[in-house]
Parts: C-alpha cells; structure tokens; sequence
C-alpha cells in the first residue's frame, strides 16, 4: 500500500505581509516633503562646534530622497531605490518589489502610492562626533497634486540618513505608533544645538545601544524568554513568531529560527533629555523549515515563490527564510531596554525539493 504524501503549506507567508503593514509600515513607502525647521543649522557664536551639515542642506536631503523613493515606487524599480536608500531597508524594498507579482494589488497599490514627509525636525551631530549619520523627526502624508495632503496618521517616525560614498542613503525608518506616539523622546542637544551621540557600545545601566539588534532576534529565536525587553505591543507582536511557528505545519515539519549577522555598523543612537538614549539599528534571523520524513513535504506559500530561483512550485523538503529587519527602542536612564517598532520582511527564499523516491 503506497503511503499517501503529507504536505505542509507555508501560509504564515501571508501572516508576513500582515505583520509587515502593522508594524514595519513599509518604511521605503514613505517619503515627504516640508519646509519645517530649515534654519542654517550653524552653531552660535558662543561655540566653535560645527554641524555635519546644515539643517538646510538635510531638508533638502530629505527633498531629494523622497523625490527617488516615490520615482522609484512607480517604476518598480529595485537600481532607482538604490539611489535613495541602503542598508536592510533596501533589501526590503527590492525585495517586495520581487515579490510584487503574487501580492494583492489594492495593497500594492496603496503600499506604493505617492507621499511626503511632514513636520520636519532635523537632528545634526557635531562634525567633531565622527559620526556620519543625521536623524529626522517627521510625519508621513499623502501627495496630492504635487503637495503635502492628509497625513496618514499621528504617528511619529524617525529617520536615519547615512552618508555613502555617492551621497546621502535612507537605511532606517521606524515610527512611535498610537499610544506610544507619547514615548517618543526629546533629543539631547548640546549649547549649540546639535545632537548628542551616544556611543553604541557603550552602557547606559546594564544595557548598552548595540544590544538592541540582539535582544530583538530573541524574541525570533526564543520567544524573549528572560527577556529584560519592557512589555510594549512590539515585543509581544515580535515573540508571536516563535510562539506561532508551528502553526499550519501539522506537525509534518520542523521549524526553528536563528539569528544572523547583520550589517556591520547599522546601530544609530542618540542621547535623549531624559539621560537614555533613542535607538536605531538591523538585525537579521533566519526561518528554517524541515520536512520530518521522505513523504511528508513543503508547498512554498504564493508570496514566497517569486524570491525562489528555480522550480518554486516543487515540494520543498528543506526551506529557509531569510529576514531583514529595522528597529526602534529607548534604554532608560537607569539602563532598561523597550523596543516600541519592528520592521520584518523576506529578502530571499533558499528551497531544497524532495528528492525521487
């Protein structure tokens, strides 16, 4: 009597794309335009501190990335995004381009729609801080008729502006969304009123900013367990993945998650008034799925097929998920770490087929 073959659908697949619009907000989407707080930007005469650059030249940064960006959205083009941003966020967004032909297209569409950035606040470290990176504090709006439209929401979103050797990129853009529009933090500023870096590595507490990456991979990798991550709506939607892992699986395949190597260099933190520090940073983790014996196999869900290189359509035996992520946390003055936003999408699709038995 032959055995009948066991098959596993990858329907979290879609469950990505939920999560993706709840709480990544599609952060290459997003692009803006304001004429807020574009003073010089220089320092006062009472210091000899000068800006990285001038709050001026920072909108017009912004000007010019969201101009790309919405180039960019209407052509589909993953080598035009690649002038406006870098990073995992560009790798999300080629990445959702690929997978453009198996999404819905009311969603694409409202995804990719034109939009500006609005109620600018711009953030200039001293060039003496070596840093090569400013922070914008914005609102995102519709773009109608050329001009800033109804904002989208109350939500607040900070945006990081990396210098490349070809110009200024977009590589992170994470929001305070509802309720905790009202955690968004003042930004410390020196007598000069340029921002304060906070050194990555070093402690505030017990918890130092480039522990962020690494504390939210663990919400993937364990489900947060002796987390010392404070219970904000991220960390539970985060934690949600390892704890509904196995759903649709039928007990037919194994799954685990693991925490890759991001980028080096992608944790931005400022020092806030408060005496903590705003975080900005990547991560990245890995889903492996595995077929338990030779008849039992993996159907590739619809969103995931573009980003498989060959025979998507085969029964996979072994699945790997690879995952870009942004974040966005505070770490208290007394050293305690929340993570209030979490970008998640899939950049790529390795797929084993079942071998001929």
């Amino acid at each position: 009597m032959a055995h009948l073959a066991r098959s596993v659908h990858l329907a979290r697949a879609t469950r990505i794309g939920v999560f993706t619009a709840a709480v990544f907000s599609a952060a290459a989407f997003l692009t803006g335009c304001s004429t807020a707080d574009t003073g010089s930007g220089h320092a006062d005469a009472a210091s000899d501190e000068r800006p990285l650059l001038t709050k001026a030249e920072a909108n017009k940064t912004v000007d010019a990335y969201q101009k790309v960006n919405n180039q960019a959205n209407a052509k589909r083009s993953a080598s035009l995004m690649a002038r406006a941003e870098g990073g995992a966020v560009l790798a999300m967004d080629q990445a959702y381009f690929t997978q453009i032909p198996a999404l819905d297209k009311g969603d694409v569409a409202d995804n990719l729609a034109p939009f500006v950035y609005v109620n600018r606040t711009f953030y200039i470290p001293p060039a003496s801080s070596k840093a090569d990176w400013f922070l914008v504090r914005t609102q995102g709006a519709q773009l109608t008729h050329g001009k800033p439209g109804k904002l989208w929401s109350k939500d607040i979103r900070f945006l990081v502006f990396k210098r490349s050797a070809d110009g200024w990129r977009m590589v992170v853009a994470r929001d305070f969304e509802g309720s905790d529009v009202a955690k968004a933090p003042h930004i410390a500023l020196d007598k000069a009123g340029l921002m304060k870096v906070a050194d990555p590595e070093t402690k505030i507490g017990k918890t130092a900013p480039s522990q962020l990456p690494g504390l939210v991979t663990d919400l993937w990798v364990t489900g947060g367990r002796n987390t010392p991550l404070a219970g904000t709506s991220a960390r539970r939607l985060g934690a949600s993945w390892y704890t509904e892992r196995a759903d649709n699986l039928d007990g037919h395949a194994w799954v685990d998650f693991k925490k890759t190597t991001p980028q080096p260099g992608d944790v931005f933190a400022v020092k806030t008034a408060e005496g903590g520090a705003l975080v900005l940073s990547d991560s990245a983790v890995d889903e492996t799925f595995l077929a338990k014996d030779l008849h039992s196999y993996i159907n590739l869900g619809d969103s995931d097929k573009p980003l498989v290189k060959h025979n998507p359509d085969a029964r996979m035996y072994k699945v790997v998920r690879h995952y870009a992520q942004t974040e966005l946390g505070i770490i208290s003055a007394d050293g305690k770490p929340a993570v209030y936003s979490i970008g998640t999408q899939v950049t790529t699709v390795d797929a084993t087929p079942t071998p001929d038995i």
